[in-house]
């Protein structure tokens, strides 16, 4: 029993310096990370009180009474013009200043809008819809930003047709459920509650196969809230994926795609500009496994590996930024640690594949550039993309969404990267 033991404890002792190769004192920030931002423990956020505001003199009307909504205040300067008040959840924060509200008056007016910001600067271009489903960009010529001010002015026309104004389209927790369940209607969808968020909301996972294997597709998306472009390119890829093709169902028969597509629920129900409701950057708790949200995705990936047949062949989270990139890592990089001849062919052999697969995603859309970036390799920054990576060589890869990148692009660039994809799987696949 004793020799037992001890030679439990010596494997789990191995298990743990393999796992952990990284450390707390290596944790290092991206050069545009915000001072804390790797401090993954609870901080204190400042919650918007949710309420309808009016003003009796000329019967206009703001309300963020509603899932995804962000207006700290509103006030009225004159007669025809407003001052909309965004403030983030906590700060210092990354600068993506979600703002999402409901507009109206009870009689016909034209209004001018200051948008204002604390801790931020003006990023989104305006999106208006009259039902919170179907969006348009607001015309930029009723548009005007001061940088000087830091603020953008909305020209509006108001009555009482409800006018929804938002940073991007409205894209919450609803809006996932809706999707699943449409998906869901194919024998080979499927999905359940993978674990729940910290206030208790359901973090879902799909799974998309047609057959039982071993070899898995890993996707995970919004870790941040107004990243709503990332889910637009995250939705199409999968759906192409789910397509009734003889690509897509040879594909499903040999590979099982998991999917959790909505990490942060309660940031982005809560309207909020980047953190979970504990004031945490989810993408930078991948070392400490602080927070819920990435214990879940932590789990998921665990429980697959725990069967030593299974094989992860690449890891996906999507995201957005300012333009469309494609981040992923340097050969020396993933070197540089002290690996076994085993894990430095894996690796290699991963990310050649990305490269090479990116190839022909460039050749099939020859008017697009395919934007791949391995700059921030030597980072020890706690993202996902380097949790996977670090701790079990599987090939994890980041797709980043233009803000402004059109809603059409986004489908076509992502659909044809799911299909080249597709093509060249059986070359990942364990025999």
């Amino acid at each position: 029993m004793a020799k037992s033991f001890l030679i439990l404890t010596i494997f789990l002792t191995s298990f743990l310096i393999v796992s952990c190769s990284t450390t707390d004192k290596t944790i290092t920030s991206l050069p545009y990370d915000p001072p804390g931002a790797t401090i993954t423990t609870d901080k204190e956020i400042s919650p918007q009180y949710y309420r309808t505001i009016s003003f009796t003199g000329t019967g206009v009307f703001a309300s963020n009474e509603f899932e995804g909504a962000r207006l700290n205040d509103l006030y009225q300067v004159n007669d025809s013009t407003y001052t909309a008040v965004i403030l983030p959840e906590n700060a210092p924060i990354n600068n993506s200043p979600w703002y999402s509200f409901k507009i109206w008056a009870n009689k016909k007016q034209a209004i001018n809008l200051n948008l204002t910001y604390k801790d931020g600067t003006h990023r989104y271009k305006p999106k208006i819809s009259y039902d919170g489903v179907n969006w348009q960009q607001y015309d930029t010529i009723y548009v005007m930003v001061d940088t000087t001010n830091n603020m953008a002015t909305l020209k509006l026309n108001l009555s009482e047709d409800t006018l929804w104004i938002s940073a991007q389209e409205l894209v919450t927790s609803k809006t996932y459920k809706e999707w699943l369940d449409a998906l869901s209607q194919f024998d080979f969808v499927d999905y359940t509650i993978a674990g729940k968020s910290s206030l208790g909301k359901p973090i879902y996972k799909m799974t998309i196969k047609e057959n039982e294997n071993n070899n898995y597709l890993f996707i995970i998306g919004r870790n941040h809230p107004p990243e709503v472009t990332g889910y637009f390119g995250l939705k199409n890829f999968v759906e192409a994926i789910a397509e009734e093709s003889e690509l897509a169902s040879e594909f499903r028969k040999k590979i099982t795609t998991v999917v959790i597509p909505f990490v942060n629920p309660d940031g982005v129900d809560k309207g909020h500009w980047r953190h979970n409701i504990n004031g945490v950057d989810l993408n930078r708790d991948w070392i400490q496994f602080n927070q819920s949200e990435p214990r879940v995705v932590k789990n998921e990936v665990e429980k697959i590996l725990s069967n030593n047949k299974s094989n992860i062949i690449l890891f996906i989270d999507f995201h957005s930024t300012i333009k469309d990139i494609f981040y992923t890592f340097s050969m020396e990089s993933l070197m540089k640690e002290d690996l076994s001849e085993e894990r430095k062919e894996k690796r290699t052999y991963g990310y050649n594949f990305i490269s090479v697969w990116l190839q022909n995603v460039q050749e099939r859309l020859p008017d697009y550039q395919v934007n791949i970036i391995d700059s921030l390799s030597k980072s020890t920054s706690p993202t996902s993309d380097r949790w996977i990576m670090r701790e079990f060589d599987v090939p994890g890869f980041t797709y980043e969404v233009g803000d402004k990148t059109n809603r059409e692009l986004i489908k076509k660039v992502a659909q044809t990267a799911a299909e080249e994809f597709m093509r060249r799987s059986p070359l990942l696949i364990s025999p």
